[in-house]
């Protein structure tokens, strides 16, 4: 009966601390806070890093309304703007009631973008943590992981290139691993069988292709230049001549820049292919596929020149005397848009 009684008096009590807390409590500031749940965070997490972000001001009491109402497991992943100084009810409530938090980012990359350009993107879209993001893009443990899942992957160096630009839904609070394993996987979700026999009869590697792709990607703007572009770069192989794209130089620096300088051309390093013939030693962006088709299937040309119009598009040469008269007739145009001095 003692039992009971204590019981009782327990429930109401506890009732009415509830009632009040909820219903009552005034809500002590106005400034609000953009507060993400992670997926499969702890009930434990959260309550500590609401207290650090002064939206509630007693973890331990969220953490215990949480398990005694049922919902220690029932908190919801997502995006949630919340006032500071909420009671500890309110925000349980609004962290566990239905469609609770924006669960879903579309998030779109574009094709050309490098490993930072999509850090900073999905910083800006998703608050990842960019520099996690490009550590673990360069971290040879988890790169290793990876290619045990897909071998096509052969472990680069870096995952430069292998993260296919694509519209994608990711939850707020997704792990950089999670991101980054999902392009990686549209990647080789859309690189067929026929890809692959295609890239041994061109006695290459998965890896040369990419590079080679995201270089066609930087030059060209249109796709139907694309598989010329491929070809002239192809020709220039053949006969050991440098690839000479001004793409690879710029990927070196820090800034981007219209036009490159003769210092610029003079950087010593294995991705200037002005001075290193052959392939970079790796990608220097994310291709999309009609530039990896390029890759695979270039045009028969006979090309070894391309100048850029200043209009997307580019004035192909076979020889250095047409090639000279090309960058004439494209300074010239370029003047009269008022893209050099």
């Amino acid at each position: 009966m003692r039992k009971l009684t204590f019981f009782t008096v327990f429930s109401f009590l506890f009732t009415a601390y509830l009632s009040y807390i909820f219903f009552l409590e005034p809500v002590s500031g106005k400034e609000e806070v953009d507060f993400i749940v992670k997926r499969g965070e702890t009930a434990y997490s959260v309550a500590e890093r609401l207290k650090q972000e002064g939206i509630i001001r007693h973890p331990e009491l969220f953490r215990i309304l949480a398990i005694l109402t049922g919902k220690d497991k029932s908190i919801r992943s997502g995006r949630y703007t919340l006032r500071k100084g909420l009671s500890e009810l309110r925000v349980l409530w609004a962290m566990t009631r239905e469609n609770a938090g924006i669960q879903e980012v579309v998030v779109t990359i574009p094709e050309g973008y490098t490993l930072r350009d999509i850090a900073q993107l999905l910083h800006y879209k998703l608050l990842i943590d960019e520099d996690r993001f490009l550590t673990l893009a360069a971290d040879k443990v988890f790169i290793r992981k990876l290619a045990l899942k897909y071998p096509l992957l052969d472990h680069p160096p870096t995952l430069e290139g292998y993260l296919f630009p694509d519209t994608y839904k990711f939850y707020w609070g997704e792990p950089e691993e999670e991101i980054i394993e999902t392009m990686v996987h549209r990647l080789f979700e859309l690189w067929t069988p026929a890809f692959t026999a295609r890239v041994e009869s061109l006695g290459m590697t998965v890896h040369q292709i990419i590079t080679l792709a995201s270089i066609i990607e930087k030059e060209a703007m249109v796709d139907w230049e694309k598989p010329l572009i491929a070809g002239v770069f192809y020709n220039r192989l053949k006969r050991g001549q440098p690839l000479e794209s001004c793409a690879t130089v710029e990927y070196l620096l820090p800034k981007h820049k219209t036009i490159l300088t003769y210092e610029d051309l003079r950087i010593d390093s294995p991705y200037n292919t002005y001075k290193y013939p052959g392939l970079p030693p790796g990608p220097i962006c994310s291709p999309g596929l009609a530039s990896i088709k390029a890759a695979l299937y270039p045009a028969k040309t006979k090309y070894l020149y391309f100048v850029a119009k200043g209009d997307g598009t580019h004035f192909f040469a076979r020889t250095w005397r047409q090639h000279l008269l090309n960058k004439a007739r494209a300074k010239l145009i370029w003047r009269k848009k008022g893209l050099l001095n």
